[in-house]
């Protein structure tokens, strides 16, 4: 079950999520056996055609990534039939924040050369997506020293449906990520895929763009576990296709611990993503 902290008293007082380490777990993963082998064979057809696109078609497919990541984080919809769709167009100021988005990414993917998938890495990444004016005093770059929560409009700290670990909770809890990212596991990786964007949305790092970087981060680590061999997946295309499950199936591992359920609702939107190419 996971933790929660009571943090301040009286009025104001509220529970902070505390996460646990993933290097704690212990994962059965035996009733997803089958999910993982047919993801597995659905990533080594998306993998042959992925090698066979041009540059300028890898180019679009990360521009394309980067759109509906930036749409997911709108609150803009997605058809069942996988196009975008629009209630009010997009302003000046939203097309520049996608093309910020855009930037960001590919600095993130180039960057892999010289760094790990790493705080700094994201940092980076945050500051090149978070450049608008929107962003002035949402410390673009830099990670939160201040509590963010979750929950419908106009809600506070004390009624929030999720509040995101604070202060050294949260600081530690990066670390404990940044090592799981980066160490050596028996893990299959598709599931410690799943575990890492799981933990990253969890820790909420940053004020705004917690989404956009965590789907980023996503592709940063299937790209360095070889699970995907170019940046061309559209895993956001596929997240919007679900609509509000997404944020349902966090939300529920947040209140029952129930680590298998999410993984294998990861494993259906990326086999959903993989299908598309």
């Amino acid at each position: 079950m996971e933790i929660y902290r009571k943090q301040l008293r009286g009025n104001a007082g509220y529970s902070a999520f505390v996460p646990v380490p993933l290097s704690s777990l212990t994962i059965d993963t035996t009733s997803l056996a089958t999910r993982i082998g047919e993801t597995k064979n659905a990533l080594a057809r998306f993998n042959e055609s992925a090698s066979a696109m041009s540059e300028e078609e890898a180019s679009a497919a990360l521009r394309g990534e980067a759109e509906d990541s930036w749409m997911l984080s709108a609150g803009k919809y997605f058809s069942p039939f996988g196009l975008t769709f629009y209630t009010n167009g997009l302003t000046e100021e939203e097309r520049q924040e996608i093309a910020d988005l855009v930037q960001a990414s590919r600095y993130a993917v180039e960057a892999r050369e010289e760094l790990p998938v790493c705080g700094r890495l994201l940092r980076n990444a945050h500051y090149l997506m978070c450049r608008g004016p929107r962003y002035e005093k949402r410390y673009p770059g830099e990670f939160r020293t201040s509590p963010v929560w979750i929950g419908r409009e106009g809600c506070t700290l004390n009624d929030a449906q999720f509040v995101p670990p604070v202060d050294e909770a949260m600081t530690g809890a990066f670390s404990e990520l940044e090592r799981f990212i980066n160490e050596e596991s028996t893990l299959d990786p598709l599931v410690r895929a799943a575990l890492i964007h799981y933990q990253f949305e969890t820790i909420h790092p940053f004020i705004d763009a917690n989404g956009r970087v965590g789907r980023l981060l996503n592709t940063l680590f299937l790209l360095e576990s070889g699970v995907i061999h170019r940046p061309v997946l559209r895993w956001s295309r596929a997240l919007g296709r679900f609509g509000d499950r997404y944020a349902m199936e966090l939300q529920r591992l947040h209140e029952t611990g129930s680590y298998e359920a999410w993984i294998g609702f990861y494993l259906l939107s990326l086999k959903e993503a993989v299908a598309e190419r």
